[in-house]
């Protein structure tokens, strides 16, 4: 008898147990929505904004295009067929007092036209889609900005978006565009300072992109602090780039047009 009561007792436990999965386990039933994945894929940062700073400056020169892949994720069930929805470039909204260093993006020039319907495929969470993005000589001097916004559907909605207050008190829900801005920035090595100062001089963008141009170095590589700890080679260059900036004709100067460019004075012999 008292191993009938155990077994009866262990049989009531696991259908009460079993109940409550049940229940843990019901599924949404609501609407969908879509939204932009908001982390950075090469940093894995969390994105603060609508705002992807596109580099061209930490790209190899000879590197003339690009692609950029934009995720797109579900909120919701996914289903066992696919559903389409469709992103969009709309105008960028520039500041007025950048319109001098910023223009929007031209299809053609600064991308190339890409598909812009995508599609959620069945049994999927996520999709990507893919954009090329056009490295021109207008970047030297100005950013071009590109902004991409999704479209609702009946079957894909809003329902998701973190918000951003701006000065003037108004919200803007960031998750639902991407605003690409390119330019060629390229920033100062962290080991360009001190004794590195008398082999290049001070520091100029035009001037660390014409380095790497003519010494074919990898830009990337460049910016490492490793690349910095090769004195002797850093000497190398610069001597090499001066004997080289001596014999352009017309000369080479710096940003403003007016100030020649040259090394620093441990590469003048």
């Amino acid at each position: 008898m008292k191993r009938i009561c155990i077994i009866i007792t262990s049989a009531v436990f696991a259908g009460l147990f079993w109940s409550g999965c049940q229940k843990d386990l019901d599924t949404y039933q609501g609407e969908s929505g879509i939204y932009f994945d908001h982390m950075g894929k090469e940093t894995q940062a969390i994105l603060r904004a609508d705002t992807l700073p596109f580099r061209w400056g930490q790209i190899d020169g000879e590197i003339l295009e690009e692609k950029l892949s934009l995720q797109v994720n579900l909120i919701g069930n996914v289903t066992d067929y696919d559903r389409k929805f469709r992103v969009n470039v709309i105008e960028s909204a520039i500041p007025e007092g950048l319109k001098d260093k910023m223009k929007a993006a031209v299809e053609g020039v600064d991308y190339q036209p890409f598909e812009t319907e995508c599609t959620i495929p069945a049994h999927e969470a996520s999709t990507t889609f893919e954009i090329t993005l056009l490295r021109t000589e207008a970047l030297q001097t100005e950013s071009r900005v590109l902004t991409l916004a999704l479209e609702e559907t009946e079957e894909l909605k809003f329902l998701y978006s973190r918000e951003v207050v701006d000065k003037e008190n108004n919200r803007r829900r960031i998750d639902l565009q991407r605003v690409i801005v390119m330019d060629e920035t390229l920033p100062q090595p962290d080991w360009w300072w001190g004794d590195i100062n008398d082999i290049f001089g001070d520091y100029s963008m035009k001037k660390a992109i014409t380095i790497c141009n003519v010494m074919e170095i990898d830009r990337k590589e460049w910016l490492s602090q490793e690349f910095g700890n090769r004195t002797a080679y850093l000497l190398f260059v610069g001597q090499f780039m001066q004997r080289w900036l001596n014999e352009q004709d017309p000369p080479i100067y710096e940003e403003d047009g007016e100030t020649l460019m040259t090394m620093g004075p441990d590469s003048q012999h």
